[in-house]
């Protein structure tokens, strides 16, 4: 997901990510632990030895199936969020829905396009929460980079249109063998006519074309609106693994904030 972008680390105890040109990322900025203990005190040690700079903390478990260990208790203590992230994978042929009548689903391409994918990920940012301008900052950051990815052949992102009028919007990335979505979004006007679904199955079509072999991944609660989308596409719930972040000043985390590049999760300020 971030290839091109971040530089990993490989440590006989963890995997340190680094994305330097998106140093607010918070999950592209993390220490991903490959066992399943939770140490509060030796745990934040490694990130701020790792991460000097860092205003942020995002430490991951990098151990599927891990029970809710008592120590998180004291990382909520400590102003930390506790993060399960559901892992599903394309496990049955895909269940494709069809466009609904008068949208068009093409790959953003034109600079007024990507402008209204901006504007959408910026609206839907602020309907969960998000403060405006802060998003802004990051989710232009954030596509800047996207658009790079895309350019060079990594991912395609696709819009669906009413007319000229942008309604939803999705990534999908591809590489050692893993295809990846990123930021699923329906404007509020659009949602419930099965849009959502038919930019999952363009996505599954372009992987399939870009690479047969891959295996499609997406990120999201299993039980949530969204998981339930997916599984009806043929998605299924593969692991589910425990992260723990702790944003600069309380800020509140962008809804990408989370989806990384294998190991499993990647997306701020």
């Amino acid at each position: 997901m971030l290839r091109g972008l971040s530089v990993v680390e490989d440590y006989a105890d963890r995997v340190v990510l680094r994305t330097p040109s998106e140093p607010d990322f918070w999950f592209g900025n993390m220490v991903i632990f490959r066992e399943g203990r939770v140490d509060p005190i030796a745990n934040i040690a490694r990130f701020r030895a790792d991460f000097p700079e860092a205003r942020h903390v995002t430490l991951v478990w990098d151990a599927p199936g891990m029970a809710a260990a008592p120590e998180l208790d004291r990382l909520r203590a400590e102003g930390f969020e506790i993060d399960h992230s559901d892992v599903l994978t394309l496990g049955q042929a895909l269940g494709s829905a069809s466009c609904p009548a008068g949208i068009v689903i093409r790959p953003v391409a034109r600079e007024a396009e990507w402008e209204q994918v901006v504007a959408l990920q910026v609206e839907t940012g602020v309907e969960a929460g998000h403060v405006r301008e802060d998003y802004l900052r990051y989710v232009r950051r954030r596509f800047a980079n996207r658009r790079l990815q895309v350019a060079e052949g990594w991912g395609c992102w696709f819009g669906a249109f009413d007319g000229d009028l942008l309604v939803g919007d999705l990534g999908i990335f591809a590489a050692d063998g893993v295809a990846r979505f990123q930021d699923v979004e329906t404007r509020a006007s659009h949602r419930r006519r099965g849009i959502c679904a038919a930019l999952v199955t363009a996505g599954l079509d372009w992987a399939a074309a870009h690479d047969p072999a891959a295996l499609p991944v997406i990120i999201a609660d299993a039980e949530s609106e969204a998981g339930r989308i997916y599984r009806r596409c043929g998605f299924v719930q593969c692991e589910t693994l425990i992260g723990a972040y702790r944003p600069p000043d309380g800020a509140k985390r962008p809804a990408d904030q989370k989806s990384i590049a294998s190991p499993p999760f990647s997306q701020s300020p």
